[in-house]
């Protein structure tokens, strides 16, 4: 949100500080309508739900879509435009299908130039089963083919709360319809004196879920008491990192899970199923007694007879479990008395996830 915040200064101080554009537009007054295509490069960070699992996004321009945009000038400056894109782009998976969605958004236009103009806005980004929040910045140029069709070319760029960096090329077809607002920058004053204004009471703005944010500007309303807002009424959100370790120790020279040990295994086998972006790795290690050789030979059927419960037993799937064993060249204590390398006859498994949770009061 930070990003997002100094995004929007950023973009507010470069449209305030443009020179005026003093040519009374052919747009001006006008409203416009027409289809859209582009080319939407996804974030390396993207994931897609397709059939109950977790993709990622082919990089690069690997989304195509097409929409409508309608929009109307206020000014020779100033105008502004809604849209809708569908969206279709490539996962990355063995198997040959792609996932879809659409976007809906609204921006301000601000033309530098007949030909030159630059829009931000907001959107509500859809793909893959995930829907997402962004800032777009854009920037693009437009050439009459008539009096009342103009055909343009767009470069944009969107952010999200997320972090989510995306972009896209895209170009429109607009047909300007309407009359002239008459509205001129050169227009002479008048040369009467304007009548005087009635006196106009106050608009009293009400806050109905008493978050701090006017309903006028609240994009969440009914916002739950107890909860931190933001600028805009909706709730905020940290990073929570949540951990977890499995450790199973085993008799000596044995690759046999003890009873006692099954309950730390499902209780990772839950812990998986709960974060299904997680993998897992299973390390197997032995104490000092013994040959080298077979020691390493009896890690690696620990490491495997752990995975295998996870797997046959608990129904977490194959490809999610790694197994690796490290014979007796990881001790995790010193070989040098019987407790510790009962100890040191183990497998270990670490699983870190981070979780966005809401901010409290």
């Amino acid at each position: 949100m930070k990003r997002l915040t100094l995004l929007s200064v950023a973009v507010a101080s470069a449209l305030l500080s443009a020179p005026v554009f003093a040519q009374a537009s052919n747009e001006t007054g006008r409203f416009y309508v027409g289809p859209r295509i582009g080319m939407f490069g996804t974030d390396s960070d993207r994931v897609a739900l397709e059939r109950n699992q977790l993709h990622t996004f082919g990089g690069g321009f690997d989304s195509v879509f097409g929409g409508l945009e309608a929009g109307f000038q206020f000014t020779p400056e100033w105008g502004y435009r809604v849209y809708y894109d569908y969206l279709r782009g490539d996962l990355e998976t063995t198997d040959s299908f792609d996932s879809s969605g659409n976007v809906l958004g609204i921006d301000v236009v601000y033309n530098f130039t007949e030909k030159f103009y630059g829009a931000a806005g907001i959107n509500a980004t859809e793909l893959g089963n995930v829907s997402n929040q962004f800032l777009r910045l854009s920037a693009g140029y437009r050439e009459y083919l008539t009096d009342d069709l103009a055909l343009t070319v767009e470069g944009a760029l969107q952010q999200s709360d997320g972090d989510l960096t995306e972009f896209m090329f895209l170009t429109s077809l607009r047909w300007y319809f309407g009359g002239n607002s008459g509205y001129s920058s050169t227009s002479s004053t008048a040369a009467s004196e304007p009548a005087q204004a009635a006196p106009v009471a106050p608009v009293v703005v009400a806050d109905s879920d008493n978050d701090g944010v006017n309903d006028n500007l609240d994009k969440c309303p009914n916002t739950q008491a107890g909860y931190v807002v933001d600028a805009d009424g909706c709730v905020k959100y940290e990073n929570e990192v949540v951990k977890r370790d499995l450790i199973v120790n085993f008799a000596i020279n044995s690759a046999t899970i003890a009873a006692d040990q099954k309950a730390d295994i499902k209780a990772a086998a839950d812990f998986l199923k709960q974060y299904p972006q997680l993998d897992i790795t299973v390390e197997g290690y032995t104490d000092s007694s013994g040959p080298a050789t077979f020691n390493q030979q009896l890690s690696e059927r620990r490491a495997k007879a752990v995975g295998d419960a996870l797997i046959n037993d608990y129904g977490i799937a194959a490809e999610r479990v790694t197994t690796v064993g490290y014979g007796e060249s990881k001790p995790r204590y010193p070989n040098d008395t019987r407790e510790n390398r009962i100890k040191n006859r183990r497998i270990e498994a670490h699983m870190k996830v981070t979780k966005k949770v809401p901010v409290t009061e």
